[in-house]
Formats: structure tokens, C-alpha cells, sequence
């Protein structure tokens, strides 16, 4: 098992909530290292040991939060979490409501829209592998639902977000399981399909 240093893991959560400051004040583009490290109470040097640029920092923030989703998506097997409506929708949604105004921020400005589209395609990569494995399928197919299920939550997330429908939580989700599983329905028989 890989030993992780306790030093490193306190400089990049000091450094990433100095991102989720920032990111609610200015645009990516604004951000630089030297705002970044102030911002975190972190030396300049030290964030260069670690990363090349703003960008190459960016890419672990995007890591962080498709693996967690990822986590949350797949924390059971998922056929049972495919199998159980609404199971991996809270799972998305409570983990959302965490950060709500940052990964409000990340999805629905055209500025850190990049970041949202970068965690969607790690997600979709992961949940397609877990989809093979778990479904008769093929790794086409697979990819394809896979795709599906994460562009169609992001996308009503977004919409959500921006209050464009006037729906509360239940309705919302409502709606999402039904498209996620009628989608899904045409590659997938969650109950019948099982890879042994």
C-alpha cells in the first residue's frame, strides 16, 4: 500500500480551497500561483514541486471529484445501484449539495465549464469499464450508456441549477431516473442482464 505524506495531502486540500475561493471571486484565466499560494498560505516553491502550472494543478481538482463521484456511483455493485431508482442520483446530488456553489459555478459558467466537462469525461471512462464488467455488453455499448447517463445528469443538473425548472428535489428526480432508465433500458436489462 502507497504511504501517502501527510505534508503533501495538507498543502494540496490547502491548496484546493484556496481554488474554490478564488474560482467564486475571478475567472480561471485570473488565477495565477502567486494569488493561488497566498490564498493557501502556501510557498510558491512548494506548489512548483508539485505542479508545472495553474492548468496542471486544475487537472488534480478534476481527479479529485470525478473519483469521488465515481466512488459514490459504483459504493455498491452496479447492478444493485442500477437496479434501485434513484440510488445513484442522491449519491450525485448529496455530493453536490457538499460544494453547492463551487460545482454550481464549475457547471454553469462558460469560464470553468472545461473543469465539469473534463470530471464528466473521467466519470463516463470509469462507469463504462464498471458497466462491462457488471452487463452483458458489449465495450461500445458500454462506453455508449455510460456517456448517456453522465451527459443526461450534467445536463439537467445545469439546468436544474439555474432554477430553468421550477421542480423540487422529488420531481427532479423524478424525471431523471425515468430518462436515465428508459435510456438505458434499450442496452441494459439491469435485472436479467448480469455478467456472470
Amino acid at each position: 500500500m502507497k504511504k501517502v505524506d501527510l505534508r503533501v495531502q495538507k498543502t494540496n486540500q490547502a491548496l484546493q480551497a484556496a481554488f474554490r475561493t478564488l474560482a467564486s471571486k475571478t475567472s480561471y484565466r485570473n488565477i495565477t500561483v502567486k494569488e493561488l499560494t497566498e490564498t493557501a498560505h502556501i510557498n510558491r516553491k512548494t506548489f512548483y514541486l508539485h505542479f508545472d502550472s495553474i492548468d496542471d494543478f486544475s487537472d488534480t481538482v478534476v481527479d479529485e471529484i470525478a473519483d469521488k463521484l465515481l466512488e459514490l456511483m459504483l459504493s455498491k455493485p452496479l447492478s444493485q445501484g442500477l437496479a434501485e431508482p434513484g440510488y445513484i442520483f442522491d449519491k450525485v446530488l448529496d455530493f453536490f449539495q457538499e460544494s453547492r456553489e463551487f460545482y454550481t459555478l464549475m457547471m454553469t459558467s462558460d469560464d470553468y465549464s472545461f473543469l465539469a466537462r473534463k470530471v464528466e469525461i473521467k466519470i463516463a471512462r470509469g462507469l463504462s469499464q464498471a458497466l462491462y464488467a457488471a452487463f452483458d455488453i458489449s465495450e461500445l455499448d458500454a462506453f455508449v450508456c455510460a456517456n448517456f447517463l453522465i451527459r443526461n445528469t450534467m445536463l439537467l443538473f445545469r439546468i436544474y441549477n439555474e432554477n430553468r425548472m421550477r421542480l423540487d428535489r422529488n420531481e427532479f428526480r423524478d424525471r431523471l431516473i425515468r430518462l436515465d432508465s428508459s435510456g438505458l433500458s434499450t442496452f441494459i436489462d439491469v435485472k436479467r442482464n448480469i455478467r456472470k
